[in-house]
């Protein structure tokens, strides 16, 4: 499934603590590439998403509508697998990655990598579904019970574990019988009966509301921040080194500006995410499910440029969370998440 990316915590186990960063050979925000070089030329900046996902069609809107250019800069832009994506950044080959989360940037920190995350893309979404007829009602009543997930690594994953610990006091690895169940899998163990609940990310959530008559008990995880803690929390993030940020702070500007410019391209119009290539990048083939997609970005702030101090805050509460939950990471950073205000 392409709209939510899992976190890459195996790759990042394998990846050394000293990395060369930011810069990387060629000199990104150095007077490399990154450079006017005198001649007036726009400067370089290189930005990597996902392969087939959200950040990859951000990049593929800024690109195709001069988002890069209108902003000051020369886009550079790469679509990367999922297992490389941290390394592409860490070794230097981007400047910036359009594919990142507060955990990510926090465990790269722990590791001795000077990465930050600094502005907002999409919505954290996870959300536990039952069938429509079962009698549960809320995330307690399954206690005990048979609930399915895709990987307790994944970002959404991570998420719900961090909330229903803090503000439902519960151990999902403990008062759930969890099922690892393949993603494209989940809606169908769940209609058979053969799992009572799942954890779900959209589209799978528009599927088996529409197609399979289910419903949340729990969830979309970022209003179930917003209501308990205040501020946001976030499926995608944009992130950098902060030598990079500190080195080039105007043309970090220019790229959080390139994402506010796609960001109302899509609010404008949100049909447009109807056309060519969009529907595969997002990963959804029925005509139906896209609609509803759609009249979900239309109604609801599932992309988001809001980065106001109190969401700073509430991603940095988020990694302190998580760090005292312990299962992904045990520390929480200073400076795993940051505002370009204070450059």
């Amino acid at each position: 499934m392409v709209v939510r990316r899992p976190l890459r915590f195996l790759a990042l186990l394998v990846v050394p603590l000293l990395v060369a960063v930011a810069c990387g050979e060629d000199g990104a925000g150095d007077g490399g590439d990154n450079g006017d070089g005198g001649d007036g030329a726009l400067p370089v900046v290189r930005l990597h998403g996902l392969e087939g996902g959200l950040s990859s069609m951000a990049l593929k809107i800024i690109e195709a509508e001069g988002f890069d250019e209108q902003n000051g800069f020369q886009g550079e832009y790469f679509e990367v697998s999922g297992d490389a994506s941290v390394q592409f950044l860490l070794q230097g080959n981007s400047d910036v990655s359009f594919d990142g989360d507060p955990i990510t940037a926090a465990l790269l920190r722990s590791q001795g990598n000077d990465i930050t995350t600094f502005y907002p893309m999409a919505v954290q979404d996870v959300t536990l579904m039952v069938r429509g007829d079962s009698p549960y009602q809320s995330a307690q009543d399954l206690m005990g019970e048979l609930v399915g997930h895709d990987g307790l690594e994944s970002g959404g994953m991570t998420a719900a574990n961090i909330m229903l610990s803090e503000f439902e006091d519960i151990q999902i690895t403990e008062d759930y019988d969890l099922q690892l169940v393949p993603e494209p899998a989940l809606i169908r163990l769940l209609d058979r009966g053969e799992i009572e609940a799942s954890f779900m990310a959209q589209p799978f959530i528009l599927t088996a509301m529409r197609e399979f008559g289910m419903r949340p008990v729990w969830g979309p995880g970022w209003e179930e921040w917003e209501q308990a803690a205040g501020g946001r929390a976030w499926n995608i993030t944009i992130m950098a080194s902060e030598q990079w940020l500190r080195d080039n702070p105007d043309l970090a500007r220019a790229v959080t500006a390139a994402w506010d410019d796609v960001y109302n391209w899509i609010t404008e119009d949100p049909d447009r995410l109807k056309e060519d290539p969009f529907p595969e990048l997002i990963g959804i083939e029925d005509q139906g499910v896209l609609d509803e997609f759609v009249e979900l970005v239309r109604t609801s702030e599932y992309f988001t440029n809001r980065w106001t101090p109190e969401d700073v805050e509430a991603a940095r509460d988020f990694i302190e969370f998580a760090a005292e939950e312990g299962t992904i990471i045990q520390e929480a950073p200073e400076g795993s998440v940051m505002s370009l205000d204070d450059l």
